[in-house]
């Protein structure tokens, strides 16, 4: 039979000694040390926070925090692990969307921001027949039900095949206030590199100086000027005068999430099922509405923090 060796005590009082150390490294009387901030702030909530006017965080609902887009009803949306949390999933075989009601808060922007996180392969090419995960999929819209387009509109552009790695991500305006010639404007978004990882995206409106900006990861992508008429060239030969406050007009309150307001079934206004567009088929989080144009500063701390799941 095996003889089974006894344990010394010079063993048990290094194996006490060793758990007693453990246990004092271990601070139960003081706080934990808190985050350094981040631009001066601790929290994503508190970037331009008495601006924000909605928030979708898509865990595992579709509600928003501010309670501005309400009544969201769901067709066929799920979720799945995000960024920070639970984030919407769409789907490359079958159409997913939500359809909220929006208060005069979404509807009367002026300056605005619309930042969220997204991750998502490329489109494919339409082919020149409807077909889910082709062409542009729309993010989100704020409906215009006489219009084709929405008076806000964020979607994925039709791809480049020149640039097989590259998304193409679009924001389009159409701007009602009288005196505007040129009432639609868009800037399209180009993204390298980053297909199925989740990126971070803020568009931003200022129309004091009618500069409309595009981040991606906390810095600046791209920036242009909107006219309110023809320019005529980058120097505005024309004298034309620019975009200014931007007025959505033929709204009816109704906002869509993860397609265009002419892909729902019933479309939400006069138009129809259109073979180069679809709904999204990518995973989207952290959707940010401002009414109010986020500066550099708050655009790389948003971005840092929420990152960081703060």
């Amino acid at each position: 039979m095996k003889k089974i060796q006894p344990i010394s005590f010079v063993t048990v009082a290094l194996a006490t000694l060793f758990l007693l150390g453990c246990e004092d490294s271990i601070d139960t009387t003081n706080s934990p040390i808190p985050y350094e901030p981040v631009g001066g702030y601790e929290n994503s909530d508190d970037i331009a926070k008495d601006n924000l006017v909605a928030k979708f965080s898509f865990d595992g609902n579709l509600n928003d925090s501010k309670n501005n887009i309400t009544n969201v009803e769901n067709t066929k949306v799920t979720f799945t692990e995000g960024i920070k949390g639970s984030a919407y999933q769409g789907s490359n075989t079958e159409a997913r969307y939500a359809i909220g009601n929006g208060s005069s808060k979404i509807t009367g922007i002026n300056n605005y921001a619309v930042a969220f996180w997204l991750n998502t392969a490329n489109t494919v090419p339409d082919a020149g027949s409807p077909g889910q995960g082709k062409g542009a999929q729309g993010l989100f819209s704020i409906v215009r039900p006489t219009e084709f387009w929405g008076g806000l509109n964020v979607f994925l552009e039709n791809p480049d095949t020149s640039f097989p790695d590259r998304l193409r991500l679009k924001l389009s305006a159409e701007n009602g206030r009288a005196g505007v010639v040129w009432k639609g404007q868009g800037l399209v978004i180009n993204i390298d590199n980053n297909l199925n990882k989740w990126v971070h995206v803020v568009l931003t409106y200022d129309a004091k100086t009618s500069t409309i900006s595009a981040y991606v990861n906390g810095v600046l992508n791209a920036s242009n000027i909107w006219w309110a008429n023809d320019p005529g060239g980058d120097t505005n030969p024309n004298n034309a005068p620019k975009y200014g406050n931007f007025e959505m007009v033929g709204t009816n309150g109704k906002v869509v999430f993860g397609t265009h307001q002419f892909e729902t079934t019933p479309p939400l206004n006069n138009g129809g099922d259109e073979g180069w567009a679809t709904s999204y088929a990518g995973l989207m989080d952290e959707f940010r509405l401002y009414d109010a144009a986020l500066s550099t500063n708050e655009v790389a701390a948003l971005y840092k923090l929420e990152k960081d799941n703060r």
